[in-house]
């Protein structure tokens, strides 16, 4: 599926990993120009090699070119330099979740896309999902009734992300398991209660496998440098107050002697639902896109009515990008995956880290 506006833009992606890739060639199947930016030669070379397009050292060589955009998918760290610098250039921004690596960074992010007026989006992808579509459709029309509790959680039997890697560095990262999956809960438990104010957390995280020397796992994304640098959480857990009396649980954890599973289960006055949104393994991001919604009525007899929601899948990361583009190149200012949704999320992931130094 194509965009819907049909202009060529010049977009810039800062951060040639695997990331960085697999959004340039989203951005090239949408038939955009793109240019790379890294500091690591062999990163650079990577990209020449598959886009032939041209690549520079750092974000500063590259803002030269007449950019309408940048994709910026480097450690979170180093969100708020590039991305401050490219929209006081007039250049829209998109980066991978979250926001930045500390609140004071992401808060940083937020001024400078206001005082700019340029367009900041941030890659929550679930949120395009069909299955979170439509279940935030029927949230809105008041099927569930008053939605008063959802228990969530994001868990990986084995998933840290290349332990020793930046992923695992505080410095670098800003944390561990909630702020690169948790996060990804807390975006959507925002999204389907319409960005609830929290009233009170309590909360926990642990570092339980991921530092040991006796992990084991059957597969890792990224490379395992026995966890060299690993002074991050790998789980973390949440019981969720918001104003209006209703609460939420969280579960969240890289590692953890359970299935893995991503879930979310709806409790309202009129019905409920359950999606699930699992990661499938060997898979490049692909998910399960299962939503089932239960009934208790008293038609003829009292009974149950439960029912399959059937959907086709799709692609999110493909869809916010194509929302992205189409936000720059009508000059138009995004409804979802805001800039200012972003800060609400890293706010409450810095209040659980404070509660837990």
């Amino acid at each position: 599926m194509g965009m819907r506006n049909d202009q060529t833009l010049d977009v810039g992606v800062v951060g040639l990993g695997t990331h960085g890739l697999n959004r340039a060639q989203t951005l090239v199947d949408f038939d955009q120009r793109v240019y790379g930016s890294d500091a690591s030669p062999d990163a650079r070379n990577r990209f020449e090699r598959r886009f032939g397009s041209a690549h520079f050292e750092s974000p500063t060589e590259l803002f030269e070119e007449d950019l309408n955009a940048v994709v910026i998918t480097t450690p979170n760290k180093f969100h708020e330099p590039v991305a401050t610098a490219a929209m006081k250039r007039g250049i829209d921004v998109f980066m991978e979740k979250p926001l930045a690596h500390t609140l004071a960074s992401a808060e940083r992010i937020a001024d400078t896309a206001a005082e700019t007026g340029q367009t900041c989006m941030v890659g929550f992808q679930s949120r395009f999902l069909n299955v979170c579509k439509i279940l935030k459709w029927y949230i809105d029309r008041g099927f569930f009734g008053e939605i008063t509790h959802v228990q969530s959680a994001y868990m990986r039997r084995r998933g840290v992300p290349g332990r020793g890697s930046w992923y695992t560095s505080k410095e670098l990262a800003g944390g561990g398991a909630l702020i690169d999956i948790g996060i990804h809960v807390i975006d959507l438990l925002f999204y389907f209660l319409d960005e609830p104010t929290v009233a009170d957390v309590a909360s926990t995280t642990r570092r339980d496998f991921g530092n040991q020397e006796s992990y084991a796992y059957l597969d890792m994304w990224g490379e395992d440098d026995d966890a060299n640098m690993f002074d991050v959480e790998d789980s973390a857990s949440a019981f969720l107050e918001f104003e209006g009396d209703r609460t939420a649980t969280m579960e969240t954890a890289w590692a953890v002697n359970a299935d893995s599973v991503h879930a979310y289960q709806i409790h309202g006055t009129e019905a409920g639902a359950l999606l699930d949104i699992t990661d499938i393994p060997n898979t490049d991001g692909e998910v399960d896109q299962t939503l089932e919604f239960f009934e208790t009525r008293s038609g003829g007899v009292d009974h149950y009515l439960d029912t399959s929601v059937t959907a086709n899948r799709n692609n999110p990361y493909r869809e916010q990008i194509r929302a992205f583009l189409d936000a720059v190149a009508a000059n138009d200012t995004p409804d979802i995956n805001t800039v200012e949704q972003a800060l609400a999320v890293q706010r409450l992931v810095e209040r659980i880290y404070a509660d837990n130094e």
